[in-house]
């Protein structure tokens, strides 16, 4: 099978970098980088031009002042539709930034999982007016600033910018949808409890995987294992294992020349009928219109 397009961890010195930030200035329209994924989270300032960014099977247009967010391993394409190219800034950071803070607090898997799961729920380009008065242009200009100059203790200063643009992100996210993070402290420790299957669903979706062993890893009944699933990710045991699979899909289809058929079987799929249905579901695409659509640069 062919290696993904993926774009590996960068390292300095021989040590990873846990955060990255650069000011991206494409001359011309076009493509700006191929379609690719990485295990880093990446936000995007808008500063120059006017862009559209794949994500989630469809192109959306964003443009100076608006900001970006890119889950972890989510495929994505950026191409600049200015005649003069335009610019913007680019962060990225893997999730052990802000899940070192939040570790054991049951409040990592409800506060992150939309930056850790490629099928979240959440808006993921806010138009530049929803930023109006907010300090989120302002932290995107500092960590360019501490990055570029490095001074004393200067990973501290952008560890903490970042987590304030994130601070801002899930306050946005909640005043749009309170529901999807009310979370209690009964929710925190369900969380918790919910890690083991979680974790497991993750780096196993490929198989036929029961709801009954799920619960057991968590020493749940069935019963009580899938209300408090449902309850907690807002979707049920099979939505959620589909939508980890469709991702997989989606980095096949745009990394190799596998059938439809060979890409269903490889991540989990019964058939490649069945397959279909559920990527069209979640992409508003089929499989083939997906791949062909990611190769050929659409504007739209």
């Amino acid at each position: 099978m062919e290696t993904y397009i993926r774009e590996e961890k960068t390292y300095r010195d021989g040590i990873p970098c846990d955060f990255l930030c650069h000011l991206q200035t494409p001359a011309c329209s076009g493509s700006v980088y191929p379609a690719h994924y990485h295990s880093y989270i990446e936000m995007l300032l808008g500063l120059e031009g006017e862009f559209q960014i794949f994500l989630n099977g469809s192109w959306h247009l964003w443009q100076a002042g608006d900001l970006v967010l890119i889950s972890a391993e989510e495929v994505h394409h950026i191409y600049a539709r200015s005649e003069n190219g335009g610019s913007y800034i680019v962060v990225r950071f893997m999730p052990e930034l802000l899940q070192n803070d939040l570790a054991g607090t049951g409040l990592e898997m409800g506060y992150l999982r939309p930056l850790l799961s490629p099928e979240a729920l959440q808006e993921k380009v806010i138009p530049g007016k929803d930023l109006t008065g907010s300090e989120v242009p302002r932290l995107f200009h500092k960590i360019l600033k501490e990055t570029s100059e490095k001074e004393y203790a200067y990973e501290l200063a952008v560890r903490s910018h970042i987590l304030g643009i994130y601070l801002w992100l899930i306050r946005y996210w909640h005043k749009k949808n309170p529901a999807s993070f009310r979370y209690t402290a009964e929710d925190r420790e369900l969380f918790r409890t919910l890690e083991p299957a979680l974790a497991y669903m993750d780096t196993n979706f490929r198989r036929n995987i029961s709801v009954s062993y799920l619960a057991e890893l968590c020493g749940f009944s069935y019963s009580y294992f899938s209300r408090s699933f449902q309850r907690l990710m807002h979707r049920s045991i099979p939505d959620y294992l589909n939508s980890l699979r469709v991702a997989e899909a989606e980095k096949l289809l745009i990394s190799t020349s596998l059938t439809v058929t060979d890409i269903a079987l490889a991540t989990g799929f019964e058939t490649s009928s069945y397959f279909i249905k559920i990527f069209r579901r979640y992409k508003q695409l089929s499989p083939r219109q997906f791949r062909k659509t990611i190769q050929s640069n659409f504007t739209g």
